[in-house]
């Protein structure tokens, strides 16, 4: 039996009443994953949400060089969240890594809770904007950082201003 309390504790759900939050927890399913097993991979349709109850998950995208992980989610983590805004597939893989419970949210139930209660929406789509919005903030970071080695060069000296 799955301890509810992470709903309470994910940064997408945690605004929820308890109401709302059982009619989450009623179209929602545990799903279990072993280690290095894929959750899915980009491209594949975006049909639902997953929040990392135990474990972690790898988020990564594949190169010609091979996996390059992104992110490694940990509880109370949520993933797979873009679908719920544009219906595109999969943008990245998602591997278990390690042993993991996920709790995975339809869309199709989801979308139809939402428009059934409008209360509920605002809530789910508020904290959704403020995930995002942190997660903006951080790629920006990144993306500057990144700039800033290749602008000044390693060792060898400065490297020309792309």
């Amino acid at each position: 039996m799955i301890n509810t309390a992470f709903l309470t504790q994910s940064p997408l759900f945690r605004n929820l009443d308890e109401t709302e939050r059982a009619q989450i927890l009623i179209i929602g399913q545990v799903r279990s994953f072993k280690d290095q097993e894929v959750i899915f991979r980009e491209g594949d349709p975006g049909d639902g949400l997953f929040i990392v109850v135990k474990g972690s998950v790898r988020i990564s995208k594949r190169s010609v060089t091979g996996e390059e992980a992104l992110a490694i989610l940990e509880p109370p983590a949520f993933f797979g969240e873009m679908a719920l805004i544009d219906y595109s597939p999969r943008a990245a893989d998602a591997i278990a890594n390690e042993g993991s419970e996920l709790f995975f949210i339809p869309l199709k139930e989801l979308r139809a809770l939402i428009e059934a209660h409008h209360h509920l929406a605002m809530k789910l789509l508020f904290a959704l904007c403020e995930v995002m919005a942190q997660r903006l903030r951080e790629t920006n970071e990144r993306y500057m950082s990144i700039f800033t080695i290749a602008q000044w060069g390693g060792a060898g000296g400065p490297a020309p201003v792309p």
